[in-house]
Order: C-alpha cells, then structure tokens, then sequence
C-alpha cells in the first residue's frame, strides 16, 4: 500500500485549492455557488486538521476498556517549575476483544499520585516477565475528587486495578 503521509495530505490540499481558484475565476457560475464552495472547502480544511492527529497514533482522552491487558506505560509528572501538569500514558489492549489480532491503543489519563505507585508497581512486573491485566474503576460518587498533594489542585480520580496474568495450565506429557 502507497502511503503519502502529511506530504500528501498538504499537496492534495493545495491542488485542491487551486481547482477550487480556477473555477472561482473562469467559470459563468453565479457568486453565490462560488462562495458556497469556498465555505465548504474551508470547512473540510478545519474538519481534517481536527480529525487528522488520532490518524497519527497520539494517545486518545477516552477512557481505556473496563477490562484490559497492560502493553506498557509511561509516568509524566506535574512539573511545579512550569506548572505543567502530569499525564499517565498506558498502552493497553482491550480483553473484551478475545480476537489475538488486537493491537494495542495509547490512552492518557490525568496524573495522580495514587494512579503513579499502581503504574509503577504494574511497570516492575512488566520489566519481570509477568503480564499484568487490569481493570478501569470510577468511583460511584461524581463528587468524589482526589486532592493532589503536589498542585494542590482537586481532580477526578481514576482507579485501575492491576492483576498479574495467572500461568495457563498446560498439561504435562
């Protein structure tokens, strides 16, 4: 498969662009079906800048499957200095998809500290060889907010639990 990349969504939209000024210019059409036309083009520009970075593979805001197998992860942690916040990065694998072709999707998640030791702890089992599954939990209170002691700033909690993957039981011969 031929892919192009950013090179070639740029040089379709500027090839378009200039269809787009040909007809603008050298055809009989009325101005308000020329405008129409600029307003659609310029509108599907917006629409594919917005919709272009999940193509890129960056992680997604949507919260990860209740149920999951740990790929990997990654601690960013909330920088007093900048006042940059700290995100967690998991790469996981959706176990409600049984189908072994599932590839794994980045999520990011708002930093607590509650959520760093379990990914750290997660983490170490991973660099070990044993495979961590995990489960995404919401407290069932909306009003329940963790208070990060770094920040002082109140946000949402996110709970996961992390399980290791227990041995297959294979049969002996």
């Amino acid at each position: 498969m031929f892919i192009l990349g950013i090179t070639g969504l740029v040089t379709a939209y500027v090839l378009l662009a200039l269809l787009l000024l040909s007809i603008n210019l050298y055809s009989n059409w009325s101005w308000k079906i020329k405008a129409g036309a600029i307003v659609v083009t310029t509108f599907l520009y917006v629409v594919t800048y917005i919709s272009f970075p999940p193509l890129l593979g960056w992680p997604t805001g949507e919260p990860p499957p209740k149920r999951f197998r740990l790929v990997a992860a990654d601690v960013l942690q909330p920088d007093k200095s900048t006042g940059a916040e700290g995100m967690i990065y998991l790469w996981l694998k959706d176990l409600n998809d049984l189908s072994a072709r599932t590839r794994p999707r980045a999520h990011e998640l708002p930093y607590s500290g509650q959520l760093h030791e379990a990914v750290i702890k997660a983490k170490s089992k991973l660099s070990r060889g044993m495979a961590q599954l995990g489960e995404f939990k919401r407290p069932d209170d909306a009003n329940f907010r963790e208070i990060d002691t770094l920040t002082r700033t109140a946000q949402e909690a996110v709970s996961i639990e992390f399980y290791d993957l227990p041995d297959p039981l294979i049969p002996e011969k």
